[in-house]
């Protein structure tokens, strides 16, 4: 029989024969990429899912080959090779939601927030299921687009009643617009629907400390610490950072004569230092402060963050020289210090300042009263304590 005797009937079962011919083909290919995908050996699966696509690309072997090359990528630390791969299988099949799912993911993991957006929109439109919307909230909440990511959070909520993922995620749309009662009360929802949500626990702790309060926040540390660690010290780290710094303790060393801050009324200026024994004579002075965190060493260091006075009276002193009469003998000290040298290594500040002796010698002092205080910042731009701020060898820290 010649050729052009064959019925075009004939020649479609004979495509329709290798076409599926091929796609087995195909099909092994993928398997044998699949075996090296699992068992870690990215480049041999990059080339097996390469030629699974290529042999039968508008197939659903040739999408799942697509996938897979794109996890492959990512399995090697290409990521830009793997955004390209999910593209590819995106023009074959762009109705698969879960592929912009996972390229939104990428792009998330990216930091490439308006793409990971966009991505997510359109899983949606392909499927407008609870956790598509989850992700595309997450993504409006991560460019800021508050009222977007609320709204999608509120149809999670409304679709999901029974998981707790609508709550979490109305939690930190409020946590980041300073809501702070309304996202406590929706985080706590969300534990309430499920117990173990370890996630919503560590954002109450975050709330806590945008809140300023350390104290319930470190408890959530504790809380999470036996179960899950990893949430746990990145929360621990989050509320180290938000707690106010504070001067907790003095000690001696420093540069200079150690000031005496444990004498009393009418001291003589001239015990201080041996150049205060003549008249009009300088002696520079130390003290050393501790500090509960790093500190930033140029506001610490900045004179005009330091004050130096005498103790006022309050209700837990009676002031300076114990609120008697100042004699007339009494020096002044300068109120802001020579000089502060910060030491990052033991969170310390070393003060210096000078005692100017009077002009007939016999000056005096009430050392146990002077104040010393510190507006500046820690190592974060956190302010100081304001019931830690100050010292005095009378009063001690306040």
């Amino acid at each position: 029989m010649s050729i052009f005797d064959v019925t075009n009937d004939s020649v479609f079962a004979a495509t329709l024969y290798q076409s599926g011919q091929i796609e087995d083909i195909a099909k092994r290919v993928l398997n044998k990429g699949l075996q090296s995908f699992v068992d870690n050996n990215y480049a041999d699966a990059v080339t097996a899912f390469k030629q699974s696509a290529a042999l039968a690309p508008n197939t659903s072997t040739g999408i799942n080959a697509l996938d897979y090359l794109a996890r492959a990528y990512l399995g090697q630390g290409d990521t830009e090779a793997a955004i390209k791969a999910y593209k590819q299988v995106l023009r074959v099949a762009p109705t698969r939601d879960d592929l912009h799912s996972a390229l939104g993911n990428l792009y998330y993991s990216e930091e490439r927030f308006a793409e990971a957006t966009a991505s997510y929109e359109l899983a949606v439109r392909a499927n407008p299921s609870a956790v598509n919307r989850y992700s595309l909230g997450q993504g409006y909440l991560a460019e800021g687009r508050f009222s977007d990511a609320e709204a999608q959070f509120n149809l999670v909520r409304r679709f999901s009643p029974s998981e707790p993922h609508g709550d979490f995620g109305l939690g930190q749309v409020y946590a980041k617009q300073g809501r702070y009662d309304e996202a406590l009360n929706a985080l706590q929802r969300a534990t309430s629907i499920q117990a173990d949500y370890w996630n919503a626990y560590a954002e109450m702790g975050y709330v806590l400390a945008d809140q300023g309060e350390i104290e319930k926040a470190e408890s959530m540390v504790d809380f999470l610490s036996t179960r899950d660690e990893t949430l746990s010290s990145t929360l621990d780290a989050y509320v180290y950072d938000k707690s106010p710094p504070q001067m907790t303790s003095t000690s001696s060393g420093g540069f200079a004569n150690m000031f005496l801050d444990i004498l009393g009324p009418k001291t003589s200026v001239s015990i201080l230092g041996e150049n205060l024994a003549n008249a009009g004579g300088q002696q520079t002075l130390s003290i050393v402060f501790q500090f509960s965190k790093a500190m930033d060493p140029d506001s610490i260091e900045n004179v005009m963050n330091w004050s130096i006075q005498r103790e006022p009276s309050t209700r837990t002193s009676a002031g300076y020289n114990f609120g008697s009469p100042v004699p007339s003998t009494e020096v002044a000290l300068p109120n802001t210090p020579l000089a502060v040298y910060y030491d990052s290594t033991y969170m310390t500040a070393t003060v210096l300042f000078k005692v100017q002796q009077n002009d007939t010698a016999d000056g005096t002092i009430d050392p146990s009263h002077i104040q010393f205080t510190f507006k500046g910042t820690d190592a974060v731009g956190q302010s100081m304590d304001p019931n830690a701020d100050q010292y005095s060898g009378f009063s001690g820290f306040a």
